[in-house]
């Protein structure tokens, strides 16, 4: 599995740019904005299989 990045960089063209505090209010995660991780999206090079996970 390869890390991609946060899952919120690939909401739009700003969204890399954005403070972590405001974008994990939408990372489909209700407690990483108390935790302070992140939500990040994996992708198995071999298979195309797509997961998501914290860091």
């Amino acid at each position: 599995m390869e890390d991609q990045g946060r899952i919120t960089d690939f909401l739009d063209d700003y969204s890399p740019y954005l403070d972590q505090k405001w974008t994990n209010l939408v990372d489909g995660d209700e407690d990483s904005s108390i935790t302070d991780e992140c939500i990040h999206l994996f992708i198995c090079r071999q298979c195309g299989l797509e997961d998501v996970r914290s860091s």
